[in-house]
């Protein structure tokens, strides 16, 4: 198998520097939009052969050196009692989002063993068999403070307003709703290690909402919870916290063997706030896949000459690819990365 992502990780010693890409599977590739063109997006999710299919395609493809179970954050949170559905034009979203004290109370932590997301870990399964003595397969889940943010706003919001009045305004309540939130994160975290995940990410996709000090005393004790109680898989955990810039240096001693970092800092001076106990993951501007080969190559030199400062470093985009991303120009990155991250 080519472990190089795996030993990064951990920050043992590596053939190359391993690059995979946040939404590698997406609409940017012809192939994947083949698939989706016959369905819609959830059914996709939820349909483990097809999901496995598009977590795979991008290994195929591209060359990556790592596999993403294809998936959404949204899925994860149905079984505590929220109806899910999804429009072309807003994405997935829940019509009945918590409003009150109430809808947190008569949300429920699954057991484990019969959480409904068995879809999930079958297409782990499929694809841990598929990809067996090629690259490892990368299981993950929405951070709590993400999941609380879809779960009272209903859907992506501008300013996330309704779920800044419940932190500030009924901190019970919301400190309720983080509880049961991190406490089925941690169990489907797991039931992904069992399945055949050979590495756990975090997505805190909206963790810039909240002041350092806030993030410090609200989200990052969640956080904290999630990987020491997630230790025992064995595998590497990954945390991604976009916007955090301000909490790096307690991040750093969260428990996660990798921080991601967005690109609204540079690579080199997250890494001096981290310290060297972790490796760092990223942290291309996905917009640099839109410049020429020749720039595109260029930009990589320039991540990777950063990265050399951290214990490991697995090369990835700060965000995910964009839609209308040239596939060439997308494998003219990871071929760059593998001609120029050398050990």
């Amino acid at each position: 198998m080519n472990d190089n992502f795996l030993r990064a990780c951990r920050g043992e010693p590596v053939d190359f520097t391993p690059v995979w890409l946040k939404r590698q599977a997406g609409r940017y590739l012809p192939e994947f939009m083949a698939i989706h063109s016959k369905t819609d997006f959830l059914t996709m999710c939820r349909t483990p052969e097809l999901a496995a299919a598009v977590t795979i395609q991008p290994v195929d493809i591209l060359g990556v050196d790592a596999a993403i179970i294809f998936s959404d954050i949204t899925t994860t949170v149905v079984p505590m009692g929220l109806e899910l559905e999804y429009s072309d034009r807003t994405g997935p979203y829940y019509p009945h989002p918590i409003t009150s004290r109430a809808d947190i109370d008569r949300l429920r932590v699954p057991d484990p063993d019969d959480d409904g997301l068995d879809f999930v870990y079958d297409a782990i399964r499929i694809c841990a068999g598929e990809l067996a003595n090629r690259v490892p397969l990368i299981g993950f889940a929405g951070a709590p403070l993400a999941m609380a943010s879809f779960m009272v706003e209903g859907a992506m919001s501008r300013d996330y307003a309704r779920l800044r009045r419940m932190i500030f305004g009924d901190r019970p309540a919301f400190l309720q709703l983080m509880d049961k939130i991190t406490a089925h994160t941690t169990n489907y975290l797991r039931a992904q290690a069992h399945a055949g995940a050979q590495a756990l990410m975090l997505f805190d996709s909206f963790a810039g909402i909240l002041s350092p000090q806030d993030f410090d005393q609200l989200n990052l004790p969640y956080i904290e919870r999630l990987c020491a109680e997630l230790a025992d898989t064995g595998v590497p955990l990954i945390y991604f916290g976009l916007g955090a810039h301000g909490s790096l240096a307690k991040l750093g001693n969260c428990g996660a063997d990798v921080i991601s970092i967005d690109y609204g800092l540079r690579l080199d001076t997250a890494i001096k706030k981290l310290g060297n106990g972790v490796s760092v993951q990223g942290n291309l501007d996905p917009f640099v896949l839109f410049q020429s080969a020749t720039e595109i190559e260029q930009r990589v030199r320039e991540t990777l000459l950063q990265g050399k400062a951290a214990r490991g470093h697995v090369f990835n985009l700060g965000h995910g690819v964009m839609p209308g991303t040239p596939v060439d120009h997308v494998k003219a990155m990871v071929d760059a990365v593998h001609a120029h991250g050398v050990a």
